[in-house]
């Protein structure tokens, strides 16, 4: 069973889509094989970390390294494409070919590569300055998005019915007071931030819609729990100039939805 195994997408797509993602992981392998055929490439290691996504690491006919992520259903990746264009590049890894239909994005190789768990509030505020860019067509906005997380927050249990009734209201109290709408990473953590020799620091795999960017430092000072949030609040604050009754609202609702 996919669930007896180490956590990985496949345990993450099967306890999410049931039989569902059990069919599509089956056909995974065919469809990898003909997206690699199209695009001429050969496979090496499989990636880990990502929840709704194979991703690997294949060479182009060129013998240059090159990251393959197929996308589940239960992905957006028409969305992710749209943001990486938008990035050109820029504080993102470049797309090298994309197909929607079928899920599947050829992306820039980041050298070296690592996780960024060093960044400073400096180095994550210059990096989502080039990030908050004009968004493109047919995102989702951050409201939808925050709405559906507090939701599913509170199916699982995972905060008191009190303070998802708070995180609702603050979502409402931001949402009428809206700040100029960008392109919001939408997972703008540790685990999404890498070392790039070329730019510093590259963030990887958004969940990408359109809003107040102030929600991805919010994502980035939550640090999925880890100790020191009011530390990386103030840094963060005072290196990017912010509001700090908004930065504290969106981190409050980052806390309730995890």
């Amino acid at each position: 069973m996919w669930e007896d195994v180490e956590e990985t997408f496949r345990s993450s797509l099967v306890r999410i889509g049931g039989e569902d993602a059990r069919a599509w992981l089956s056909a995974l392998p065919a469809l990898e094989a003909e997206v690699c055929e199209g695009w001429q490439l050969s496979r090496g290691e499989e990636l880990h970390g990502g929840r709704l996504a194979c991703v690997r690491l294949v060479r182009r006919a060129d013998g240059s390294e090159a990251v393959l992520k197929i996308a589940s259903p239960w992905d957006r990746p028409a969305d992710e494409i749209g943001a990486l264009r938008a990035w050109d590049g820029g504080p993102t890894p470049r797309v090298l070919e994309a197909d929607g239909a079928r899920g599947a994005i050829l992306l820039e190789c980041v050298i070296p590569g690592s996780k960024a768990v060093d960044a400073t509030p400096e180095d994550v505020a210059r990096l989502l300055d080039r990030i908050h860019v004009p968004a493109p067509d047919g995102l989702p906005s951050l409201h939808e998005v925050v709405a559906r997380r507090i939701d599913q927050a509170e199916r699982d249990g995972r905060a008191t019915p009190q303070r998802i009734a708070w995180a609702r209201e603050a979502a409402e109290r931001l949402r009428a007071e809206p700040a100029e709408p960008v392109l919001v990473h939408g997972d703008f953590d540790d685990r999404n931030l890498l070392t790039c020799a070329r730019r510093g620091l590259c963030a990887i795999d958004p969940l990408a819609c359109v809003g107040d960017g102030v929600y991805d430092a919010a994502y980035w000072i939550h640090a999925n729990r880890q100790p020191g949030r009011r530390a990386r609040f103030d840094a963060f604050a005072a290196a990017a100039g912010l509001d700090r009754r908004r930065l504290r609202d969106w981190c409050g609702i980052v806390a309730v939805h995890g």
